[in-house]
């Protein structure tokens, strides 16, 4: 039986859709199939696997990752990775349990510059503001609320068990890094996680040998500003110098490639249910269909996939912010057939548009 959609049409524009006045928060510049994740992560991941008793060709079935490339993998294959992990491991926070060694060179650039700063506190800048160079798949800020500094995560680009796995699997790497950074044994204050509790949440406060906190606002690892001037043993002011003049070309390189997806993006969501064609939007940004179909081609994207990213954030965004009824979703995100809108969305998040819709009015 086909699921009934509660959702009415507006009643004061009867047989019209309606035009929401959105905030596109959900959907940031992040293409799912630009490439970059480090092969490092992957390859660390497929051993944490392969110790378990999965090898590469398991853990790596349909991700399109080969063990032997050089270049880095897209968003879209490290998310296919780790769900692969998760359905094979299951989610029971084996990796709070797992015995592990943080190397400064885990991090490449980033962790060098890191760690030749010259203090903690401008070893936290750096990494903020040079995270996504280490293949960050969120945002990352830094602020001291009184006698705590607080590094929250924001924008997680995957959800679901991925998501989780990513936040804790973050903060595990956090805990490491400052007392590497640090020279001695470091756990934070608190953390606070934005989500409800797993059936392994004991765990979490054994790893961190803290108070844990669900369902806040944030997802976050708080720890005493107290450490923030601490001195570091590696400082090397010339190092520092050279190795955040290097990340910073790193990330402005990244910026540049990511900067054409971003303003097809944004003639994407100028006119929403009325997406142009590969031709129009190339025209409106001054290059040749051609030109523009290399380009993204270059960057492990394409229009089609960069329309699939926009439809479906904003697919996300409709449901949970309007009253919108299913069809009128579909119709708003250019599709002819509910039908054709509703396999997509299974596709995107593994879930009906109306269980969705469903599920996060009930977490309200």
């Amino acid at each position: 039986m086909a699921e009934q959609d509660p959702t009415p049409h507006s009643p004061d524009h009867p047989g019209r859709l309606a035009n929401p006045r959105l905030h596109h928060s959900r959907f940031h510049n992040y293409s799912l199939d630009r490439k970059a994740i480090p092969m490092a992560q992957v390859m660390a991941t497929a051993q944490f696997m392969a110790d378990r008793g999965f090898p590469p060709e398991v853990s790596l079935a349909g991700t399109g990752i080969e063990m032997q490339q050089a270049d880095r993998v897209s968003f879209r294959q490290r998310i296919a990775q780790l769900d692969n992990m998760l359905d094979l491991l299951g989610m029971d926070g084996a990796w709070l349990d797992a015995p592990r060694t943080v190397s400064i060179s885990d991090y490449g650039l980033l962790g060098y510059a890191m760690m030749s700063s010259a203090t903690l506190e401008q070893a936290v800048h750096i990494a903020v503001k040079y995270h996504r160079t280490a293949g960050a798949m969120f945002e990352l800020s830094f602020l001291v609320e009184g006698d705590e500094a607080v590094l929250r995560i924001d924008h997680l680009l995957p959800g679901g068990d991925v998501a989780r796995f990513l936040v804790e699997e973050l903060f595990i790497g956090i805990r490491q890094l400052i007392g590497l950074l640090l020279g001695t044994d470091h756990h934070p204050g608190r953390i606070l996680l934005n989500y409800s509790p797993p059936h392994y949440a004991g765990k979490h406060q054994q790893h961190f040998n803290c108070t844990v906190t669900f369902e806040q606002p944030y997802c976050e690892y708080r720890f005493s500003r107290e450490l923030l001037p601490a001195s570091l043993a590696e400082a090397d002011a010339s190092t520092a110098r050279i190795c955040e003049e290097s990340c910073r070309k790193l990330l402005n390189q990244m910026d540049i490639e990511e900067d054409i997806v971003s303003r097809v993006s944004h003639q994407l969501l100028r006119t929403p249910g009325e997406f142009p064609k590969l031709d129009t939007v190339a025209a409106r940004l001054s290059m040749g269909a051609r030109t523009l179909r290399r380009r993204l081609g270059e960057l492990g994207t394409s229009y089609q996939q960069i329309l699939d990213d926009v439809r479906r954030e904003l697919a996300l965004e409709y449901l949970q912010s309007t009253n919108l009824s299913i069809q009128e979703v579909a119709e708003l995100l250019g599709y002819s057939e509910v039908t054709n809108f509703r396999r997509a969305f299974v596709r995107w998040v593994k879930l009906s548009p109306y269980q969705y819709r469903k599920q996060q009015v009930g977490s309200i």
